[in-house]
């Protein structure tokens, strides 16, 4: 678990990409019963309205860098990730998305790079929505976001968090996932759209 001071700082950091301070939630995953008395994952989430415009809320993990993603780089150094969101202002819903995501991705079962599909990630969260899963790409909504940060110790990476369709996810086993990010942008998807309409 990080330390307050820890998820202060970060707090700070991303509020500087988000243009205010942000509120941060702290989520706990379920407790596993055949886990032995470990503490169950936490993470942080910060939430920030107006972000990148009034009507719409960006949403941040503070602290899954210390989660591993089973990627190092070719020297051998972990690489680390946060992960990144942006929805409508009246879906709150979306920390808990956010949160589920990263659980998953605490768990140790993805290789956590650019085109990772986390499956049934907002399906879980909230079965009730259009989009299911969730698509990592890197992100391209908040230009003041450092992407990498390159130290000597490990490399930290930011990764933007998508819904996306059932019809989508079968459509990257299909063709891959640079086709269906291509498929998104050529119908300009509003990514900020839970319930939006599949591409394909």
């Amino acid at each position: 678990m990080e330390s307050h001071d820890d998820i202060r700082e970060a707090a700070r950091r991303i509020g500087e990409v988000f243009g205010e301070v942000p509120q941060v939630l702290l989520y706990r995953a379920a407790v596993d019963p055949e886990a032995n008395g470990e503490e169950p994952d936490e993470v942080s989430i910060a939430v920030g309205d107006g972000c990148p415009s009034p009507g719409y809320a960006s949403y941040a993990t503070l602290d899954l860098v210390r989660y591993p993603t089973n990627v190092t780089t070719d020297d051998g150094r972990p690489i680390r990730t946060e992960l990144i969101t942006v929805g409508r202002s009246d879906y709150r819903g979306l920390a808990d998305v956010l949160a589920q995501c990263a659980f998953a991705v605490a768990s140790g079962s993805f290789h956590v790079t650019p085109n990772t599909i986390v499956p049934n990630a907002v399906k879980e969260a909230d079965p009730g929505r259009t989009t299911k899963h969730l698509l990592l790409v890197v992100p391209f909504i908040w230009p003041d976001l450092e992407i990498l940060v390159d130290r000597e110790e490990d490399v930290t990476t930011w990764l933007q968090a998508v819904p996306i369709t059932d019809t989508e996810l079968e459509f990257a086993s299909r063709h891959g996932v640079d086709e269906l990010f291509g498929r998104l942008e050529a119908a300009a998807a509003d990514v900020t759209d839970i319930d939006r309409d599949s591409v394909v």
